[in-house]
């Protein structure tokens, strides 16, 4: 490969892209008076019901479980999330939106598809072809280097 990759460039665009979201999101952040963290929450939930357990967004989201707890406490005291068993299961607790979120998640949502334009801006098609072909083979390798390590070099 002629261009060097570097993981120090990567993390500070992943920084800056968290940063950026969490600023898109703002309005929604200065309406339901939540920190960004727990709409950041709320919106996966809502995006991901098949991942809706705690320890789903704490492995996918890979935030700290005493984190997303305080978050998700609030969210449910605040009436926004609920929980409820799982079936057959009853160790585990799905985290489910209430009627009072709907209302912000479609906001929520409409800001998160924004937010996706925005990033889009200046690129063709095909370069977002590019992009969608390389972030999966880049998820590809980071699930094989988190199995196996990375290879000697």
């Amino acid at each position: 490969m002629d261009k060097d990759i570097n993981a120090s460039k990567m993390f500070k665009v992943t920084n800056s892209f968290i940063e950026a979201y969490h600023k898109a999101l703002q309005p929604l952040i200065l309406e339901t008076d939540l920190p960004p963290m727990a709409v950041d929450i709320l919106m996966f939930i809502a995006n991901n019901p098949e991942n809706n357990t705690a320890k789903d967004i704490c492995r996918l989201k890979g935030f700290k479980s005493s984190i997303v707890s305080f978050h998700v406490d609030n969210l449910v005291k605040f009436g926004f999330l609920k929980r409820e068993e799982v079936e057959n299961d009853r160790r585990k607790t799905k985290l489910v939106c209430t009627d009072k979120s709907k209302v912000f998640i479609e906001k929520g949502k409409k800001l998160q598809h924004q937010f996706a334009s925005e990033l889009a801006v200046g690129l063709s098609e095909e370069d977002l072809i590019i992009f969608e072909k390389c972030m999966n083979k880049f998820e590809s390798n980071i699930n094989r280097i988190k199995k196996e390590g990375i290879k000697d070099v």
